[in-house]
C-alpha cells in the first residue's frame, strides 16, 4: 500500500487535472458543444504555451507535408455554408489559433515577427485589398456579405500564418531547409499516389467527355495542375545544377510530373508550365557560366515540348471555333460551353459588367460565387471568376485591382531577389520557386486563379520561406558550427 500511495499521488497531482478536464469537456461536448469547443481551443493553446519548440516543428511540418492531401475531403457541395467543417478547413483554425499563439510568445521574446520589411509590406497591401472588399461587401449585403468576407479572410489568413510558422521554425537551424523540402516532397506523394490510381482505374475528373482528368487529392484538375508546376520547375532547375545519380534522379522526377500534369488537361497549367521554363534561364542568366546556361536553357526546352507535344493538340482545339454569338452564347451562360475558353470569356465579360456597378471598391470579398448569373448545372452554385484579376475587380472593384496587383508585384520581386542571394548550392530549387511564382502569379494573366487555390498557396509560401531562410544565411555571412546551428540567434 505505501508503494502504491508514492506513484499514485504525485501521478495524479501531475496528470489528474488534464484528465478531470478531458471528462469535463467530454460532458460539455454533449450538453453546450460551443462551450466543448471553447475548451479544446483553451487546452490546445496552453499546450502550445508550454511547448512552443515542439509546437512550432509539429505545426510547421504539417503544413508543408499535410496540408495537400487535405482537400480530398473539401468539396463545397450544394447547401453548405461559408463555414462548412471539413479537415482543411480545422487545418486553416488551427494554423491561426497556433500562430498567434506562438506570436505572443515571440513577442514577450522580442522577435520581429516577419523575415524582412518588404514582405510584410506586399502583404499590408494584400490585407487592404481584402479590407476594401469586406467593407464593400458588409456595405452592399448586410450578414450575407459579412460572412462571405469573414469566410475568405480567415482562408488567407491561415495562408499567411502558415507561411510565418516554416519562417520561423527555420529561424537558426539552417539544417531545417533540406528537412523542409524533405517534407514537401513527402506531401507530394499523396497526390501522386492518388492520380495514378486515378489513371490506372479511370476514376478521375470526368467532366470533360471523353477526358480522364488526373485531380490527385486536389479539389480540381486546374488546382492539381498548378500544384505540380513548381515542383517541376524546381526539379528541372536542380536537374541542370546536378551530377551523376542525383541528375538522372531530377530529370526522371521533372519527366514524371510533366506527364502527370499533362495527363490533368489544364491549359494554364499546361501554359504556366512552359512559360516559367522559359523564364527559368532568363532569371539565372548572370548566375551561370555559358555551358550550364545552355544546359539549363535544353533542359527547359525538351520539358516545354513533351509537355506541347502531349496536350498542345487538345489546348489548340480548346482556342478554336471561338463563339460568342447565338445557342453558343446561351451555352456559355448555363455553364454548358462544349469550349471552355469561350465560356470564359463570356464569364470575364459578365463579371466586368455586373462590376462597374460598383467599379470602386466592388461587391465584396467571396461575393463572386454569390452573385455570378453563370451557374454550374450540377450543383446549383454560382462559378468562380477563373480569372485572379477578374475577380479581384468584380469584388474590390479598380481600388481593391490596384492594391492586389501592387502585392502580386512586390511579392514576386522579393522572390527575385531572394533567389539572387541564395547559396549556389540552394539557387537551383530557388529560382526555379521564382519562375513558378512568376507564372502563376503574373505572366499566365490570373487565369489559374491561383488566390483562391488554398492548398497551392500552401506550397507556394513554404516554398518561399524555405527561399527566405537560404538568402539570410548567405547575406549575413554566418556558418553552421559543428553541431549544426548558427554561431548566433538570426532574428526573424
Amino acid at each position: 500500500m505505501t508503494s502504491l500511495g508514492r506513484v499514485s499521488k504525485p501521478w495524479i497531482a501531475r496528470d489528474g487535472r488534464w484528465l478531470a478536464a478531458a471528462i469535463l469537456l467530454a460532458g460539455l461536448s454533449a450538453i453546450v458543444p460551443a462551450a466543448a469547443a471553447c475548451g479544446v481551443v483553451t487546452l490546445f493553446i496552453v499546450l502550445v504555451w508550454r511547448n512552443p519548440d515542439r509546437a512550432l516543428a509539429i505545426g510547421a511540418i504539417a503544413v508543408l507535408a499535410v496540408r495537400p492531401s487535405l482537400d480530398a475531403f473539401s468539396e463545397r457541395r450544394a447547401g453548405l455554408g461559408p463555414f462548412a467543417s471539413n479537415p482543411a478547413v480545422l487545418f486553416g483554425l488551427v494554423v491561426i489559433v497556433l500562430a498567434i499563439v506562438l506570436a505572443v510568445h515571440r513577442g514577450r521574446l522580442g522577435r520581429a515577427l516577419w523575415p524582412d520589411s518588404s514582405i510584410r509590406n506586399s502583404h499590408l497591401w494584400l490585407l487592404a485589398a481584402y479590407g476594401i472588399a469586406s467593407v464593400s461587401g458588409a456595405l452592399w449585403y448586410g450578414s450575407a456579405g459579412i460572412g462571405e468576407a469573414a469566410r475568405e479572410i480567415a482562408r488567407v489568413t491561415s495562408v499567411i500564418a502558415a507561411f510565418l510558422l516554416v519562417v520561423w521554425w527555420l529561424e537558426g537551424r539552417p539544417k531545417a531547409i533540406d528537412l523542409g523540402w524533405a517534407a514537401l516532397l513527402a506531401g507530394l506523394t499523396v497526390p501522386l499516389g492518388v492520380a495514378a490510381w486515378q489513371w490506372a482505374s479511370g476514376t478521375g475528373n470526368l467532366e470533360t467527355e471523353g477526358l480522364n482528368r488526373l485531380q490527385g487529392t486536389l479539389p480540381h484538375p486546374n488546382a492539381f495542375g498548378a500544384y505540380l508546376v513548381p515542383f517541376t520547375l524546381v526539379a528541372v532547375g536542380s536537374a541542370a545544377r546536378s551530377k551523376g545519380m542525383n541528375r538522372i534522379a531530377q530529370m526522371a522526377l521533372a519527366g514524371t510530373l510533366t506527364l502527370i500534369l499533362t495527363l490533368t488537361y489544364t491549359r494554364t497549367a499546361v501554359i504556366a508550365l512552359v512559360v516559367g521554363l522559359a523564364v527559368l534561364p532568363l532569371l539565372q542568366a548572370q548566375e551561370l557560366d555559358k555551358r550550364s546556361l545552355l544546359r539549363l536553357g535544353a533542359l527547359a526546352a525538351v520539358f516545354a515540348a513533351l509537355s506541347w507535344l502531349a496536350v498542345g493538340p487538345y489546348i489548340r482545339e480548346r482556342f478554336t471555333h471561338l463563339d460568342l454569338v447565338g445557342a453558343t452564347l446561351e451555352l456559355a451562360r448555363g455553364g454548358e460551353s462544349e469550349n471552355s475558353f469561350t465560356w470564359r470569356i463570356m464569364n470575364w465579360g459578365v463579371l466586368v459588367s455586373l462590376g462597374l456597378q460598383h467599379p470602386l471598391v466592388g461587391h465584396g470579398a467571396g461575393m463572386t460565387t454569390v452573385l455570378n448569373p453563370i451557374v454550374n448545372q450540377i450543383n446549383g452554385l454560382p462559378y468562380n471568376a477563373h480569372n485572379d484579376f477578374v475577380r479581384f475587380f468584380f469584388e474590390g472593384g479598380s481600388i481593391g485591382l490596384a492594391c492586389y496587383g501592387v502585392y502580386v508585384l512586390t511579392l514576386c520581386l522579393w522572390a527575385v531577389r531572394k533567389a539572387r542571394a541564395a547559396p549556389p548550392a540552394e539557387a537551383p530549387r530557388a529560382f526555379g520557386v521564382t519562375s513558378a511564382l512568376l507564372a502563376l502569379l503574373l505572366l499566365t494573366g490570373g487565369t489559374p486563379e491561383i488566390s483562391l487555390d488554398t492548398a497551392v498557396l500552401y506550397e507556394l509560401y513554404g516554398m518561399l520561406a524555405l527561399l527566405g531562410a537560404s538568402a539570410t544565411r548567405l547575406r549575413d555571412g554566418r556558418t553552421p558550427d559543428s553541431r549544426g546551428q548558427l554561431r548566433e540567434e538570426v532574428r526573424i
